[in-house]
């Protein structure tokens, strides 16, 4: 017998060694290898680093909404409603274009070269371009800083929902991608209570203060670890190649990672994701946005307290209407959950836009329930979307489905702002017009997917 085997080609040995070393590859890339949990103290950095992150993100992207007017009158040297509201609309418009073009190609970096080292990037850029705002000598420039401000934001954003949802498992991730969500929120409210404080001084003192706090984040950002998740999508690609090679044959290209988001397994999911984000982004951008603008519009003046005021109680709420939502899905499921905040968002605008005149109690309790549903979207949003892909392409799928709908939003923002204009500077009609959005948002729940309430992490 050893003989025989002594008499084996040494071709056919080999042929046999590489058949059972793909055979053995081959079960770990069908799955069969779990992903190992994640340390509890790592879990909890993770939460964090993102956290803050986006919250100072939600800062930078909120402090030119809350001195649009002020910093747009300033550099066109007019303050008429009807002349500083289409320019102040296509600078916001740019911003969220930048949003959508980060988010998609920091998206589909992410999942190539890895989570946290493309976040750290987006940080820095965000950071720094906000600072720039404060030097614009005109409206075009303060545009391109805004662009650059929407890039790093959209991919950090993206990413982050991502990292949170790969590192915490079943109901814990719920909780924890409501906890992320309400990060924006804060990060509104600070804005606002700067705004509060030290607006007095003049807007370019409130883009300066928006670096300081971001920088902050890096020192965290360094620190983070890549999810398991995309360590195992690493750790597969080089068996695949290891193979590859031993065989001597071509190693097969995945393909593309945005091509899959679409393919026919994917596309339900992506369609039904980019109708979801349309409504919560439209929304926020085309209606939410213009909530600061319109009470000076009520008040008259700068209203510098009036409108911090009204844009801290609305953070409030979403601060609120985001920790809420793990809640909300662990008892009516996501698409129930995702119908129910976008038929009480309609219904708050219908009853802030249409019925309030003047400032007050009315419209501060009104605003809190407008900001405290409105908020919830995107934490529900965190908690489905990265659910709707495979690890190897789940950044692409996530920044791509929820920024794609920012496309719709900087048209809607654009197109809100000549309707303003046609308005004679109305606010309030315009938003009315734009909060049927929100109506969308509750008709594409009736399109989610049989298996909305499974998921593949």
């Amino acid at each position: 017998m050893p003989s025989a085997i002594a008499n084996v080609p040494g071709r056919a040995r080999s042929r046999k060694s590489r058949s059972t070393l793909q055979n053995l590859v081959a079960v770990n890339l069908n799955g069969n290898t779990a992903v190992r949990p994640v340390p509890q103290d790592s879990r909890w950095q993770v939460l964090t680093a993102t956290w803050l992150g986006e919250m100072f993100d939600g800062m930078d992207a909120s402090i030119y909404v809350l001195v649009m007017h002020q910093c747009l009158s300033e550099l066109l040297g007019a303050s008429a409603h009807s002349v500083v509201a289409p320019v102040g609309a296509l600078v916001l418009a740019i911003f969220i274009i930048g949003w959508v073009i980060g988010g998609i190609s920091c998206g589909i970096l992410a999942d190539y070269f890895g989570r946290s080292r493309i976040m750290l990037c987006t940080i820095l850029l965000y950071a720094l371009a906000s600072g720039l705002c404060a030097f614009s000598h005109n409206w075009q420039e303060l545009a391109f800083y805004r662009f650059l401000v929407g890039f790093g934001i959209g991919g950090e954003i993206g990413i982050g929902a991502v990292m949170v949802a790969e590192t915490f498992k079943t109901k814990s991730r719920m909780h924890a991608a409501s906890f992320l969500a309400s990060s924006f929120a804060c990060g509104y409210l600070l804005a606002a209570l700067a705004n509060y404080f030290i607006g007095h001084l003049g807007w370019r003192y409130l883009f300066l203060l928006g670096v300081l706090p971001a920088l902050v984040t890096v020192y965290f950002r360094t620190k983070l670890k890549e999810p398991e998740h995309f360590e195992e999508v690493k750790r597969e690609k080089r068996i695949a190649r290891l193979v590859a090679r031993a065989s001597g044959n071509r190693l097969k290209s995945g393909g593309f990672t945005l091509p899959q988001v679409f393919a026919r397994k994917n596309l339900h999911g992506t369609l039904v994701a980019m109708g979801l984000s349309t409504a919560a982004i439209v929304g926020y951008w085309a209606v939410l946005a213009w909530l600061p603008a319109w009470v000076t519009q009520l008040v008259g003046g700068t209203a510098v307290h009036e409108r911090s005021l009204a844009a801290v109680t609305m953070n409030i709420g979403g601060l609120s209407g985001s920790l809420i939502a793990g809640f909300l899905v662990s008892k009516l499921g996501r698409a129930r959950s995702f119908r129910l905040a976008n038929l009480m968002t309609f219904c708050s605008c219908l009853l802030l836009f249409g019925t309030v005149k003047h400032y007050g109690n009315e419209l501060l309790m009104l605003v809190f329930c407008m900001g405290f549903f409105a908020q919830m979207l995107f934490a529900l949003l965190f908690i489905y979307v990265p659910e709707l892909y495979d690890a190897k392409i789940r950044c692409t799928g996530v920044t791509t489905s929820i920024t794609c709908g920012r496309t719709l939003s900087a048209a809607a923002a654009v197109l809100g702002g000549q309707l303003i204009a046609l308005l004679n500077g109305s606010y309030a009609s315009a938003a009315l017009l734009v909060s049927s959005v929100y109506l969308l948002g509750a008709a594409v729940s009736f399109f989610m997917p049989g298996h909305a309430d499974q998921t593949k992490l």
